[in-house]
């Protein structure tokens, strides 16, 4: 009877203890797969600071990301569709986060020219009008302008990074934008794509 009774306690602990293992091993797995994908995402935004296009980066942040993936989670078994899932979500993160990083930092530059600009336009009208007006009120009246206009005036890499979808529609920026991400995610899919294929192929599980 107590043998029994350790039996079926031990069956009933199984499936639970099994379940268990299964999330951490795919947290292990989402984890591998974030690190993974840093030395991509690190390249893609070094290489766009020396405005160098970084499409092909996709492709390493793709097999970063897979790579980080199996090796923390190749212990244990889990279903290629599993991993494929979370490989996918991670690359589309990181390829949205780096391009917005790279294109942040280039709105900080086209914010300073068009200040320069408008800050010119702003002297040339108030020196004819008002030609004794003290710089402090200039400078006060330029930088309202720019919060009316953008809601912030400093232009710092934070600003643009947050206010970054209205700061492509003003600088005219969208469709280099989108066509640089579509291409970014392309060579990331072909990279996932030919890795993950290869995974198959060897073993039915990741």
């Amino acid at each position: 009877m107590e043998k029994l009774k350790e039996n079926t306690a031990a069956q009933t602990k199984a499936p639970h203890g099994e379940s268990e293992a299964k999330y951490i091993t795919l947290l292990k797995g989402f984890v591998g797969a974030l690190i993974g994908a840093l030395p991509g995402m690190l390249i893609w935004v070094i290489l766009a600071k020396f405005r160098i296009r970084a499409a092909l980066v996709g492709f390493f942040i793709a097999a970063g990301t897979v790579y980080g993936y199996g090796k923390l989670s190749r212990r244990n078994k889990l279903p290629v569709a599993v991993g494929a899932i979370v490989c996918m979500a991670i690359i589309i993160i990181s390829v949205y986060v780096a391009q917005r990083i790279t294109i942040a930092w280039a709105m900080t530059d086209a914010y300073k020219n068009y200040v320069a600009g408008l800050k010119e336009q702003l002297l040339l009208r108030l020196e004819s009008e008002h030609p004794d007006i003290p710089a402090e009120l200039i400078e006060e009246g330029l930088n309202n302008e720019l919060k009316e206009r953008f809601g912030f005036s400093r232009g710092t890499f934070s600003d643009c990074f947050t206010h970054f979808h209205m700061i492509l529609s003003k600088f005219g920026m969208k469709k280099e934008y989108y066509s640089d991400l579509i291409q970014s995610y392309i060579s990331a899919a072909l990279g996932s794509g030919s890795l993950m294929k290869n995974a198959v192929k060897k073993r039915v599980t990741f």
